[in-house]
């Protein structure tokens, strides 16, 4: 997303969570503080659709039903991270809104869920304070918005339909949200959108025909065309290694670790290896210096539409899904298992 700064320096984040909540959200952000990610013109074009129905658990295992809660009133989605940066600017300010409006709306807070686990994600909320209602996205809400960046502040109105999409949390969001209160209910027949996934690939199953972005931001397809190949897709992301090193350092070092094994067994393999990054916090200029990481010999894509992690069930990275000669599923791979070189190399000698 343009405006997202990877890796910015850990004493910027701290100079702006020092700030007192009320300035930072009454304050329009800056481009140069940790907190700024610019807003992406695309999130308008989503405003007036049908909110989706959904079903989450909260974290303290209460029931939280999407519809229900559209139907008492306006919502107010906040999408984040516990890994992001801009949203832990923003959580102070969050939660100083949600003091504000509980009473007049719905809040909830949304961890999209993408390399996250309940207990980091609950480890982040007590630490921070957070005592809105918390859920985990597992992909349907992320997919259907077509989330590229976090933070993500979403507004439902009355009627059911998106009122405001935006990242940033100054007047504009405040704005957004008296306008949202203000807006009478014209209708009493609802109607919810239609969030259901195509069902994860299955071991066995034949690869679909999907098209990705290579380094230079052409179509590729995700399986070379006419390949009697094996191939292995290695499921990551371009901030992975760089960003990750201080917001999360143990995701970081998988990644380098499952990078580094792919390196060393690929020149001998016989098998294509693809690279997939992430199209989370991830711009087209980003794929080059990515390529460059991996070096020849490697196929790096970007997918750029989430069809691969969503069609092979990928929300943890690193992820290695192995492909047979026919283009088959044989196995997907958490990238963090000890035995992950061993599991490829039995991959390879069978595929001989």
């Amino acid at each position: 997303m343009p405006g997202f700064h990877h890796g910015l320096a850990a004493i910027a984040l701290l100079a702006l969570w020092s700030l007192p909540s009320s300035s930072r959200a009454e304050t329009a952000p800056a481009p140069d503080p940790a907190g700024f990610i610019a807003e992406d013109p695309a999130l308008a074009q989503r405003v007036g659709r049908p909110a989706p129905a959904m079903r989450w658990q909260t974290l303290d295992g209460q029931t939280l039903d999407m519809a229900a809660l559209t139907r008492k009133g306006p919502v107010y989605l906040k999408l984040w991270a516990t890994y992001c940066i801009p949203c832990r600017a923003q959580m102070p300010g969050f939660e100083a809104l949600y003091q504000r409006y509980k009473s007049r709306m719905s809040v909830v807070a949304v961890d999209i869920g993408f390399g996250e686990n309940r207990e980091k994600i609950a480890a982040f909320v007590r630490k921070t304070g957070l005592t809105m209602p918390v859920v985990m996205d597992d992909g349907k809400l992320s997919d259907w918005l077509q989330i590229r960046a976090t933070p993500l502040h979403v507004l439902i109105d009355r009627n059911g339909r998106l009122a405001y999409l935006g990242h940033q949390d100054g007047p504009a969001l405040s704005a957004a949200l008296e306008r949202v209160l203000a807006t009478p209910r014209t209708t009493n027949d609802l109607h919810f959108a239609d969030v259901t996934q195509t069902a994860s690939l299955a071991v066995g199953a034949k690869l679909p025909a999907m098209s990705l972005t290579d380094t230079q931001g052409a179509s590729a397809s995700l399986r070379p065309e006419g390949s009697t190949r094996a191939q292995i897709l290695l499921f990551t992301a371009p901030w992975c290694e760089s960003y990750l090193a201080t917001m999360d350092p143990p995701t970081a070092r998988h990644c380098a670790r499952a990078r580094e094994l792919a390196q060393k067994l690929m020149p001998h393999s016989g098998i294509d290896w693809t690279v997939i990054g992430a199209r989370l916090w991830t711009e087209q200029g980003d794929m080059v210096g990515f390529g460059t990481l991996f070096g020849p010999g490697f196929r790096v894509l970007l997918d750029s539409d989430n069809l691969a992690f969503t069609r092979f069930g990928v929300r943890q990275i690193p992820a290695i899904a192995l492909i047979t000669k026919d283009g088959h599923l044989a196995k997907i791979l958490d990238g963090t298992r000890a035995d992950l070189a061993a599991q490829i190399e039995d991959f390879e000698r069978v595929t001989r």
